[in-house]
């Protein structure tokens, strides 16, 4: 999703162009479980007011999230919401046990990473579900014979492989003396076969009950977490066109879904990227469908204004420091006396509060300017940009530090300029 000085700032704009304080969606913001959504919310509008004028719940009796007058004169409703994993829990299980197995062994002198796990689970018509410990279940666990006898028999032979599957749960644990990253997987949880239990099925269905207002109604649901909107699905899947077909098949009072997967590509020498890749589903049944001017309207919604960062999990609000806030380049350039140095001030702040160094972070393109030999002549700061995922910068202009009387040095060679 975005980082936490992105929301702010896409906050306020929403507020101003909203004519209002957005209060339930700040509540949202400071709920784990909720935060995705509530920043999604956040997206559309934004995303919204680039191609009509936006009113927020207009109704106070209730009424869909947003309701945009198009440049047609036209007017559309739009509901929101936000897919995350149907089987979140289990994940958030099935990662802590494999730390907690991790943990275990690093207690006895073994290597953690060695050890991974496969989650199986019970198929059903909406997947593998997964039985596993719950949270609070820790100790029961790693103290139960099976899982004493398979580090027992690690410590006694630590270059043979180990296995067990639990007869409780559905879990696999695996022990490689060859390994060096851990890893694991399992069944994928949320594969339904059965249209009923799709996302977008009972998503539409829920939403067709909430509302009754006259006109075009559209939900615009977005996801970058569920696999509920991929275009891959397992052999004899319900994919989201065949949900969505169904879906309107039972209702005429919603129009379309706008359907958006945010997803992380290999985009050529900058690496990963994550992005946002939309399609319409008008439903052909529906008592009101948007003017054909209006469909090019709509078709203009673009929902990549803002880069996007990791996804935001549903238990724990994200530490202080760089994970929460934005970070960006550190450039350097050299000149014959001197040089410039331009460094994010999210990441300037973290060197001085001691959490991190410039060398973790950066090469060493910097360090001329920082041997010593150099003095800081200015410096000046540049405003950020929040919707390209870029922190406020400062300049620090170096000069070459001729007065130096204790120790002469030669001013070092001019390697030219590179940046970072």
């Amino acid at each position: 999703m975005l980082k936490e000085e992105q929301v702010a700032e896409l906050l306020s704009r929403c507020e101003i162009v909203t004519g209002q304080r957005l209060e339930q969606i700040r509540g949202n913001l400071s709920s784990s479980e909720a935060r995705s959504a509530a920043i999604w919310e956040l997206v559309v509008i934004d995303a919204s007011t680039r191609i009509g004028l936006v009113e927020y719940e207009p109704h106070s009796d209730g009424s869909p999230d947003i309701r945009v007058t198009l440049p047609s004169g036209n007017m559309i409703w739009i509901e929101i919401a936000f897919l995350y994993p149907r089987f979140w829990k289990e994940e958030r299980q099935s990662f802590e046990i494999s730390q907690w197995l991790r943990q275990e062994a690093d207690k006895r002198g073994l290597d953690g990473f060695k050890i991974s796990c496969r989650f199986n689970g019970a198929a059903s018509r909406s997947g593998f579900i997964r039985k596993l410990p719950q949270l609070h279940q820790r100790n029961e666990f790693l103290k139960s014979s099976i899982v004493k006898v398979f580090f027992n028999q690690i410590v006694a032979s630590q270059a043979e492989r180990a296995s067990f599957t639990h007869p409780e749960y559905t879990l696999e644990v695996i022990y490689t003396p060859q390994s060096t990253g851990g890893g694991g997987g399992g069944l994928v949880q949320e594969a339904p076969k059965d249209y009923k239990e799709h996302a977008l099925y009972r998503i539409v269905k829920d939403k067709a009950r909430q509302h009754d207002v006259p006109g075009v109604r559209l939900l615009c649901i977005g996801t970058d977490q569920s696999n509920a909107l991929s275009a891959t699905v397992a052999p004899g899947g319900v994919n989201a066109s065949e949900a969505l077909y169904h879906a309107y098949k039972q209702t005429t009072s919603i129009g379309g879904v706008i359907t958006v997967s945010i997803e992380s590509r290999v985009q050529g020498f900058t690496g990963i990227n994550r992005d946002a890749r939309a399609k319409i589903y008008y439903n052909d049944r529906a008592k009101a469908l948007p003017a054909e001017a209006d469909k090019v309207a709509l078709s203009k919604l673009n929902f990549n204004l803002w880069k996007y960062h990791h996804p935001l999990n549903q238990y724990d609000t994200p530490p202080s420091g760089l994970y929460r806030k934005l970070g960006g380049r550190l450039s350097v350039s050299m000149s014959n006396n001197g040089g410039k140095l331009t460094i994010p001030t999210t990441v300037l702040l973290e060197i001085l509060a001691g959490r991190t160094t410039l060398s973790e972070l950066y090469d060493l393109s910097a360090e001329p300017l920082l041997s010593g030999d150099y003095r800081i002549k200015s410096c000046s700061f540049q405003e950020g940009n929040p919707e390209g995922g870029d922190s406020p910068t400062v300049t620090l202009d170096f000069d070459f530090d001729f007065d130096a009387v204790f120790n002469r040095v030669k001013r070092p060679k001019l390697t030219g300029s590179e940046e970072e």
